[in-house]
């Protein structure tokens, strides 16, 4: 076991020594290594492109660096290139060196062809060993696009040469493709040194065409791409060679052309060749081609040149703008002829065109008057003519035999294709005086003052004098004049008798006078009241009518009165109702089997009449309440129509109580059909009964089927019993929504199943209702 360790100790030692001898022998090899200079890139001979930067880099491959000294580069011509700090200091050389942390750069900016050559790269080593590296550069043209632009654009049907002008040296070999396909001279194609001509282009022609150069000395290849659109030229769109726009508006003159690329457009004056796009009230879109006027002027008239312009060719188009100016109306007079005369209405205008006139007169049925006789009134002549020298258009309308309807508005109407003008004229038409809205009789009483007056119509207006009974009274004490005319008034206080009489109102102006009377009367209350008579009665109730009096004393009445006590009693104690005439007479809170004395009066606005027509009633006994008269509108079909399907609502007047007073009202409904004869009766289901608190005067009955009639009953009851019913037919409201169970003219019946299903959902009904009610009062 020792030797074995041994022998495999002895092995491990031996690997030990062998690594020793090597690093040994490294070492050796290292102290042995032959100083020298290396030069980046490492070829000898370098061949570099004219116009390109080089940079060349010398390095040191020596033991010990700090021993190395004195390392620079040597020109073709064997001159020392010095470094970039001597060189910026200095006058300024292209070529350089740098000094880098372990080597010096050699840098020639914009490679000339001059200076190809052999460069050194010297040091020192050790103080004693010269070390040398050279490499040789030679120069080369690299491929160079001199005159290729990469957009061109030929014009259409003219022939063009896609420029691909490309140098090097050695001199390169040039191809085509176009869209990656192959072109060689032949058909429209011819291949040249300086690019491709294409003959007669046309716009399928567009595409990438790509010129590829190669020098296969030096094996560089290029290629460009050149991107080529045919532009055609500018071609005018349809365009009106005139044009008509209207003086003060806004007008567009539209131009419109095709081309490829699309034109960009101008317009010029071509009296001043003015550009429009600078001018003032002008607007030019360079895009749309179109020219905006604003405010347009007759000065804007003239011919416009339209210019569309591409990079193919520019074109141009004269358009002739006219400027209609609007009508203007310059003369159209007011006029006021005595009737039954002839007038002539003249109206002048001006505008560009001259305008057409004609008139219309101002009423709601009028038309233009047409030229020449109108069909309809013989009378009114038109006629329309041109004033040379005063350019200006003359219309006149003549009428005869002038009567107080052609009185009135006339508009003048001046039009051309520019528009229209309006003016207004009013034709008064004098006459003499009349009346044709003056009262008749007037009426006054105790002294009260009074007003008459009259309305004298006439042209021109009239002056009026007042006469009674033939006596001038203007100067009177108790005639005071309120107005003169047309409406003249006079205020009349008549403090005696003799105020009272015939008034005479007298108009006259330069055409006529005439006279028109008033009589102003006395008034007095009004005779007695021939007859009262009884329409209806009540336990505490009597309704009256009237036989009026004879003599209302000149006014309406405007009431009557009764006068009512206790036949017991004395007058004294009774008491008064007055009521508006016209309405209805009743008398109420009277007392059950009492006898009463009643006597009637009239009254106007003078006063009442005397107490008469007396009347001795005994009342009637106490009972049960008058019937409640449902108020409800019915249609002339005889029923009342509820707005809602399942619902309506029951409204009644309170009646009278007849001597006790109403503690409820009790409703009875039920759905009916009609029957052959077209009488509603009852079909015998469903009838409801509903009590009502008395200080109710409606009622909403509810969960009702759409489209059925029912008939209500209404009694008012009391003490002493119920009343006479009230009844109406009610019909609900159609449902087209809801399906199940109908009632009505044609559907009195629930749909589907049996009858006694049918009867079922009948019964179900008012069972809902009750435990829905019990359920509120929980």
């Amino acid at each position: 076991m020792k030797t074995r360790k041994m022998t495999e100790s002895g092995g491990g030692g031996r690997w030990w020594i062998y690594a020793l001898l090597l690093v040994a022998t490294f070492k050796e090899t290292q102290s042995a290594r032959t100083p020298e200079l290396m030069i980046l890139p490492s070829p000898s001979v370098q061949t570099k492109p004219i116009g390109k930067n080089v940079l060349l880099t010398c390095r040191a491959n020596v033991e010990n660096l700090l021993l190395l000294t004195d390392m620079q580069w040597l020109d073709p011509n064997n001159r020392t290139i010095l470094n970039n700090e001597v060189t910026y200091t200095n006058s300024p050389q292209r070529m350089h060196t740098e000094q880098m942390p372990t080597s010096l750069a050699l840098i020639i900016p914009a490679l000339r062809e001059t200076e190809a050559g052999v460069y050194t790269c010297t040091a020192t080593y050790a103080n004693s060993e010269k070390l040398y590296k050279s490499v040789r550069i030679e120069t080369i043209v690299a491929i160079t696009w001199e005159d290729a632009p990469e957009e061109q654009f030929p014009i259409l049907n003219k022939d063009f040469k896609v420029r691909c002008k490309v140098t090097a040296q050695p001199a390169p070999a040039v191809d085509w493709t176009r869209n990656g396909e192959m072109i060689s001279t032949g058909g429209r194609y011819v291949v040249e040194t300086d690019g491709l001509t294409i003959q007669r282009p046309v716009e399928s022609d567009d595409g990438v065409y790509t010129c590829r150069a190669i020098v296969i000395q030096t094996g560089e290849l290029a290629q460009r791409d050149i991107h080529v659109e045919v532009h055609t030229p500018p071609t005018f769109e349809d365009m009106l060679a005139s044009t008509k726009i209207v003086e003060g508006e806004t007008a567009t003159i539209r131009c419109r052309a095709r081309g490829k690329p699309k034109p960009t457009f101008a317009w010029i004056k071509a009296s001043t060749q003015q550009n429009m796009a600078s001018a003032d009230r002008f607007k030019v879109n360079p895009l749309t081609g179109d020219m905006i006027i604003s405010g347009v002027r007759p000065e804007d008239s003239g011919d416009y040149k339209c210019v569309a312009s591409n990079k193919a060719s520019t074109v141009e188009k004269t358009v002739l703008v006219n400027v209609l100016v609007k009508p203007r109306i310059s003369d159209f007079r007011n006029l006021s002829v005595p009737i039954n005369t002839e007038v002539r209405m003249e109206c002048r205008a001006s505008g560009n065109p001259l305008p057409t006139i004609t008139f219309k007169k101002l009423n709601q049925q009028a038309r233009p008057y047409v030229l020449g006789r109108q069909p309809t009134d013989q009378r009114i002549e038109l006629t329309s003519v041109e004033d040379p020298s005063r350019r200006e258009a003359v219309g006149t309308l003549r009428v005869l035999r002038l009567g107080r309807y052609d009185d009135g508005l006339y508009v003048c109407i001046a039009s051309n294709e520019g528009g229209e003008a309006t003016k207004n004229g009013h034709l008064s038409i004098q006459f003499p005086p009349s009346f044709a809205s003056t009262p008749v009789d007037v009426w006054s009483w105790g002294q009260n003052p009074v007003n008459i007056s009259c309305l004298a119509e006439s042209i021109p207006n009239a002056t009026i004098t007042w006469k009674l009974n033939d006596r001038e009274v203007e100067r009177d004490p108790n005639v005071q004049k309120l107005s003169s005319g047309p409406q003249s008034i006079i205020k009349i206080t008549p403090r005696r008798r003799e105020y009272y009489g015939v008034y005479k109102c007298i108009a006259s102006n330069i055409l006529g006078t005439a006279e028109t009377t008033i009589t102003l009367k006395e008034a007095i209350p009004p005779s007695e009241v021939l007859q009262a008579k009884i329409e209806s009665m009540t336990a505490t109730t009597i309704t009256f009518s009237f036989v009026g009096p004879q003599n209302f004393g000149g006014r309406p009445l405007k009431a009557y009165a009764a006068q009512i006590k206790k036949s017991a009693q004395p007058w004294e104690y009774a008491y008064n109702k007055t009521w508006p005439a016209d309405s209805t007479y009743v008398l109420e809170n009277l007392e059950p089997q009492m006898e009463y004395n009643f006597r009637f009066a009239a009254a106007n606005e003078v006063g009442f009449s005397n107490w008469a027509a007396n009347v001795i009633i005994t009342m009637p006994r106490r009972a049960a309440p008058e019937e409640p008269r449902i108020l409800n509108p019915i249609i002339e079909e005889g029923y009342v129509v509820s707005p809602y399907s399942d619902r309506m609502e029951v409204r009644w007047k309170i009646p009278a109580d007849n001597g006790e007073a109403i503690d409820k009202y009790q409703i009875r409904y039920c759905p009916v059909k009609r029957d052959l004869a077209g009488y509603f009766v009852e079909t015998g289901e469903l009838c409801q009964t509903m009590h009502i608190p008395q200080e109710h005067s409606s009622v909403e009955l509810n969960m009702l089927h759409p489209d059925t009639f029912y008939r209500v009953e209404l009694q008012a009851h009391n003490m002493i019993g119920y009343s006479v019913p009230g009844r109406a037919t009610f019909k609900t409201a159609r449902d087209l929504s809801a399906t199940g169970i109908f009632y009505g003219e044609h559907n009195n019946y629930v749909t589907g199943g049996s009858a006694s299903q049918r009867y079922s959902v009948a019964l179900m009904l008012p069972l809902i209702f009750i435990l829905a009610t019990c359920s509120l009062h929980q």
